[in-house]
């Protein structure tokens, strides 16, 4: 069962109030969980309850300091990618981490550690019986967008209830009646007009991507004509992995997506809004991704870094074929050396693997956030 911020849980005979939520995916099979930071009604401290759809599997841990592995063995690891987050969390979508779990011989005590940009994060807990989580009643049936809900309780702490008693500052009952009632419609408009603003969002930018995710290790700059440059990426994934993944990042929001398959070279153009993403395999084998402007692209025509002959060239003919007209219109005040340009085009195909599947994500991810009322990733 998915929870919702607010919502109070019998965990284990005690009970919690959810106050933050995170949707992770590990890449290594694409497998997508849930963990919910739950603090208890009674006493301090927070735990976090993970819950598994695919195994109908919970468990409840506690972040610690330090702890020995010692008599556990390793069950899974892999790349974990942040997909969602709402409320008191201090991820964002995009952020991603190795992971590592132990169980016990028991098969009941669990640890694991997650390696994030910042260091190496380590919690210890068990695993749960479907039945020892209860759901007991939702924090306030209000909507929630962002992490944030019309009332009752939100992130920031604020019940959502009138300024205080009969009277405030002087005002009357009256006077406070109407001032909560200007409140809960201010409430309402920004709800409103933060899941408005979601649904119509920009495309997210895959070089804030890049630059986050613990996947991607930076390896260079290429300064372009026009002072703009283009960075260069390793990625620990394969080629195909490397592109369904910035893919998701960004949600689908390809402009255009197609796959060298002419000559073997399998190099992996995507045109977004206003980025160049071109995904190769260099002459020592690495997984390279290269990312740019659109406006670095369109005055910049030299081989990608070091890339082999027949990526530098894909590169350029994707280019050429797919964005280099359009952007010519925007960036007129640039000479490019697409105008003299004399190899051959590159024709559009409808069934390639990648536009198919940029496909899927744009309308997974547009039907994920309609029924969930708001916006995900709502920020640390």
């Amino acid at each position: 069962m998915e929870y919702q911020l607010g919502d109070t849980l019998r965990v284990d005979g005690d009970i919690y109030r959810v106050t933050g939520k995170i949707l992770y995916r590990n890449l290594n099979d694409n497998c997508t969980w849930f963990e919910y930071k739950i603090r208890p009604n009674q006493g301090s401290g927070e735990k976090w309850l993970s819950y598994d759809a695919s195994y109908a599997e919970y468990s409840l841990s506690t972040v610690v300091h330090n702890v020995s592995t010692g008599g556990y063995h390793v069950v899974d690891k892999g790349v974990e990618v942040v997909d969602g987050a709402w409320g008191d969390v201090d991820v964002s979508k995009g952020d991603s981490a190795s992971f590592t779990e132990y169980e016990d011989p028991t098969e009941e005590f669990i640890i694991s550690s997650e390696v994030w940009d910042d260091g190496e994060e380590f919690s210890k807990g068990y695993y749960l019986d479907e039945n020892e989580v209860e759901y007991l009643s939702s924090g306030t049936g209000g909507y929630q967008t962002n992490g944030f809900q019309s009332s009752g309780y939100s992130s920031s702490g604020y019940s959502g209830t009138s300024y205080g008693g009969s009277s405030y500052s002087g005002y009357s009952r009256n006077n406070n009646s109407v001032i909560a009632a200007i409140g809960v419609v201010v409430f309402i408009i920004f709800g409103l007009v933060s899941i408005l603003s979601n649904n119509i969002s920009s495309t997210p930018k895959i070089s804030k991507y890049l630059e986050k995710s613990t996947v991607y290790e930076y390896k260079t700059s290429i300064t372009g004509k026009t002072g703009k440059n283009a960075d260069v990426y390793k990625s620990s994934l394969t080629i195909d992995s490397t592109a369904k993944d910035i893919i998701r990042a960004i949600d689908g929001k390809t402009d255009d997506v197609q796959q060298n398959t002419e000559d073997g070279d399998n190099s992996i153009g995507i045109l977004t809004e206003k980025e160049y993403c071109y995904i190769y395999e260099s002459e020592d084998d690495e997984v390279l991704v290269q990312i740019s402007s659109r406006e670095y692209a369109y005055s910049n025509d030299s081989d990608v870094y070091r890339g082999r002959s027949h990526s530098s060239r894909y590169y350029r003919r994707y280019y050429y074929s797919r964005g280099y007209k359009s952007d010519s219109t925007k960036y007129d005040k640039y000479s490019s050396p697409y105008t003299t340009y004399t190899d051959s085009t590159i024709t559009p195909n409808s069934s390639d693997t990648y536009r198919t599947y940029s496909s899927s994500v744009r309308q997974t991810s547009t039907s994920t956030r309609t029924s969930s009322g708001g916006g995900i990733s709502s920020g640390k």
